[in-house]
């Protein structure tokens, strides 16, 4: 199978092809055809006028005795090379021209002026192509009818050589054989070099998407600056597929839509790699944190079994640990399976009109005031309308994951803060907590599933990291904004708006 390069080198090559046929063919083949075709309308342009101004005269004759016909007929034959006759419906000989140029009127031809003459005495122009039997000129015959009060007074005759374009043809020949050669052997080059400089990039990016498809996400497109950088640094056996040909240029904004394309692939690969990455961290998050409550339950299930089965204290103490961590595992594989539904798009999305009110008390509820745990407060609810527009039970797992993640860093001692504020016919939704913040690198992918920033002294913050992207999914799915804004050391903003009933977008 031919590869993309070879079929743009020979579509080039064809059109080069076709153009030098075309070439041949019209400087070759039809010069002759064009060039008489065009000195015999031009002649026959110029003959109708003359025709046209002895027939106004009403008598044929009296053109003799006009200075300006005469005149114009003179001019006419000595700018054409031509020989003219003109003679009445009889044949008698009025004027007879003989053009500088030596041209007239041969006797051996007599039989082809016969047939011209008769031609025009009938009313119709005669054009008849004739060659001297014994020279083997070439010449065309015209002959025009002349009307004067609306009958035919007489014909014009004229003789146009036909000048042979054979040693014309012949340089021409010899020129096109040189220019074809000279043709060919640059379309060839160029057509290479162009095709490889096109192709070099898609071949590139051809090989580095079938890299990606066999889990290599390392690899790279380099445009040509890349490459040479590569190669002066000694980088022999870089992860990145380059480049072919010469033509390609630093890809960006400025760039063709190849080098576009092949940002676009890095670009693509930088998320895989990084995706899959937060997908083996995810795998440990979850192994871990699935093997924490399964290791407690476990141990507590034994002790309950083999010793304090008898002391209810003890036992009501172990149970309740046992479901509290079944209650964290049962979250976890819920995190996981909502996403899974959400990103396929496989929930369906209710909007109704919900009071917000008895939401945020319901979520506040679950978190019992608690020694050592941040302080939860609720603010700005009264001037709420209970006319919010959305999927109510989807918007309550928004709150509640983003104000279990602000209870997760705010710290033993510090606040969250649920806040709703009216801005016009929306109603913006704040989780605030006065934690150590996220670093500004994190705040970009906050939103990313399976990713989890360092939140402070440099450690990984806890959890399965799908919290945030299933808070992403669902505000996605009811199309209204939402952000983060934070600052290190001083706590972070999670927002959201929501439309009210019967409000704009």
């Amino acid at each position: 199978m031919k590869s993309i390069r070879t079929k743009l080198w020979l579509g080039m090559m064809v059109l080069v092809g076709i153009v030098i046929l075309l070439l041949w063919f019209f400087q070759i083949v039809f010069l002759e055809k064009f060039y008489t075709s065009f000195e015999v309308r031009g002649v026959l342009a110029g003959a109708e006028d003359i025709t046209a101004d002895i027939g106004d005269l009403g008598d044929i004759r009296l053109f003799t005795g006009s200075e300006a016909v005469l005149s114009d007929i003179d001019r006419f034959a000595y700018s054409r090379g031509v020989s003219v006759n003109i003679a009445d419906s009889d044949g008698t000989i009025l004027y007879q021209n003989e053009a500088e140029n030596g041209v007239t009127q041969h006797g051996m031809l007599w039989n082809a002026y016969s047939e011209a003459a008769g031609e025009a005495l009938a009313g119709r122009t005669a054009q008849i192509e004739a060659v001297h039997p014994r020279f083997g000129n070439k010449f065309m015959i015209l002959a025009l009818p002349i009307a004067a009060d609306d009958q035919i007074a007489g014909f014009m005759m004229i003789t146009l050589p036909l000048v042979s374009i054979e040693e014309t043809v012949n340089i021409l020949e010899k020129q096109l054989i040189i220019i074809t050669v000279i043709l060919l052997i640059v379309s060839v080059i160029i057509s290479y070099r162009l095709s490889k400089a096109f192709t070099g990039k898609i071949l590139a990016i051809s090989q580095v998407a079938g890299r990606y498809t066999e889990g290599d996400y390392s690899a790279r497109v380099m445009d040509k600056k890349e490459k040479h950088d590569a190669r002066a640094g000694g980088n022999g056996e870089s992860e990145t597929a380059g480049a072919e040909g010469d033509g390609s240029s630093d890809p960006g904004a400025d760039g063709d839509e190849i080098e576009r394309l092949a940002e676009q692939m890095n670009l693509m690969g930088d998320k895989l790699a990084r995706n899959e990455i937060l997908q083996r961290e995810l795998i440990a998050n979850v192994s871990h944190e699935l093997r924490t409550p399964l290791t407690l339950i476990r141990g507590y299930a034994e002790t309950l079994r083999d010793v304090t089965g008898g002391d209810p204290g003890k036992r009501e103490k172990q149970l309740d640990i046992i479901i509290a961590e079944s209650e964290r595992l049962g979250i976890i594989v819920e995190d996981i399976l909502n996403l899974s539904q959400l990103q396929a798009g496989a929930v369906l999305f209710h909007e109704e009109p919900f009071p917000l009110k008895p939401m945020l008390e319901g979520i506040l509820s679950r978190y019992e005031p608690d020694e050592g745990s941040p302080a939860l407060k609720i603010t700005g609810t009264d001037s709420i309308p209970d006319n919010l527009l959305g999927d109510s039970r989807r918007i309550e797992q928004v709150i509640f994951n983003l104000v279990n993640n602000a209870m997760r860093h705010a710290g033993p001692d510090g606040q969250v803060e649920i806040a709703a504020e009216r801005k016009k016919a929306r109603v913006r939704i704040s989780v605030k907590d006065n934690g150590s913040g996220i670093a500004p690198e994190d705040l970009e992918h906050i939103f990313e599933r399976y990713y989890k920033g360092k939140w402070e002294n440099g450690k990984k913050s806890t959890g399965t990291g799908l919290g945030l992207a299933i808070v992403k999914s669902i505000l996605d799915m009811h199309g209204m904004p939402y952000g983060v804004e934070s600052t290190l050391g001083k706590g972070t903003v999670f927002w959201f708006e929501l439309k009210t009933e019967g409000g704009e977008m």
